[in-house]
């Protein structure tokens, strides 16, 4: 079965996504998405709905990996 655009995962750099579809495609259940949140994500208010933009999730991503570490280092044993 083919996938369908909204189930691919594809986030656009300048398309906003309700927080249902968002977290459909990007795979992440809701308490994944509220640590996101908290971490940073920027979720955008109208109309009692929640959006998010495909510029701020790529912003966010690009902010963990400027502050994570490679899994090398982190499970390398220590001397």
């Amino acid at each position: 079965m083919k996938a369908t655009e909204s189930e691919s995962g594809e986030i656009l750099k300048d398309a906003s996504y309700t927080l249902s579809d968002f977290s459909k495609r990007v795979g992440l259940k809701r308490d994944a998405l509220r640590s996101a949140r908290r971490n940073g994500l920027k979720v955008i208010y109208q109309h009692n709905r929640a959006f998010i933009r495909g510029r701020d999730w790529l912003s966010y991503l690009d902010g963990l990996e400027s502050t994570n570490e490679t899994p090398e280092t982190d499970n390398a044993p220590r001397s």
